[in-house]
């Protein structure tokens, strides 16, 4: 038989084989989502159970937050640091990990575990009549995504996000004084490129929810309404090794607000 008929007979039987396996993959696939959205339907009916009500289009379809981790970026702190003061910037080691990025502007200092300040020079950073518009565009200089969540006085609060989804810990406080923004306080921010963790992986919506409801319990707590349930992250560093970022859940109820740990199924109230 000629090369070139038994070539195009063996490749025929590639391309069945590999049909064959995208199916098997794909009906395992399906198979799998059939049986996560049963066990979710099986959880609310649970909790329905255990006289807590909800909206059933208020929980998540799927877990679709991963555990990440996030390497310091020294080269992006001093980006951000001169993005918002202007170029250039001296930059000043303070120890322990602590860096200070300065100019006639003002000072930017940034922490190993991801806290920062900064220190503004008066006149330097006029805000207008939205002063809350102007503040966020300040923090995208700074490559900062997010939203403002209270105005408080001379105060406004900023979270940031990372591809929409709300970093719950990455917070600071926005000084506003005489039409102007004066300093940053209190403030923790992520700057470098997060990526999954391999060594954990987030439990199931329907595991969630059972934990929701026992750990709620365990607090000493009782709740009988769902009200909104939100999906984000926390962050947690050491002095020498990554952030880590964890998906949570933001449980509002009718008796108060918890988080869900994605990865442990731990629950705790949040203030």
């Amino acid at each position: 038989m000629p090369w070139s008929k038994i070539k195009n007979i063996i490749l025929a039987i590639l391309a069945v084989t590999n049909l064959a396996l995208l199916v098997l993959v794909g009906g395992q696939t399906i198979q799998d989502r059939r049986l996560l959205s049963q066990a979710r339907e099986d959880a609310i009916q649970f909790l329905r159970g255990r006289g807590v009500e909800v909206d059933e289009s208020i929980i998540p379809q799927s877990m679709d937050l991963k555990p990440q981790i996030v390497e310091r970026d020294l080269a992006g702190e001093e980006r951000a640091a001169a993005a918002l003061l202007g170029s250039p910037v001296t930059a000043e080691s303070r120890g322990g990990e602590v860096y200070r990025y300065y100019n006639g502007s003002g000072s930017v200092q940034f922490h190993s575990d991801g806290t920062f300040s900064a220190q503004l020079k008066e006149g330097a950073f006029p805000l207008g009549a939205d002063r809350g518009a102007d503040c966020l565009a300040l923090m995208e200089k700074m490559g900062l995504q997010g939203t403002i969540l209270s105005e408080r006085g001379e105060e406004l609060t900023f979270r940031q996000s990372w591809k929409g989804t709300p970093l719950f810990t990455q917070q600071v406080t926005l000084v506003c004084r005489g039409g102007q923004l004066t300093a940053m306080t209190s403030g923790r921010q992520l700057v470098g490129r997060p990526q999954e963790d391999p060594a954990r992986s987030s439990i199931t919506v329907a595991t969630a929810l059972i934990n929701f409801v026992n750990g709620v319990s365990a607090l000493g707590d009782v709740c009988n309404r769902i009200d909104a349930i939100e999906p984000g992250y926390v962050a947690a560093a050491s002095l020498s090794g990554p952030i880590v970022l964890t998906p949570v859940w933001r449980v509002t109820t009718d008796t108060g607000a918890y988080q869900l740990d994605a990865v442990t199924g731990g629950v705790t109230r949040v203030s």
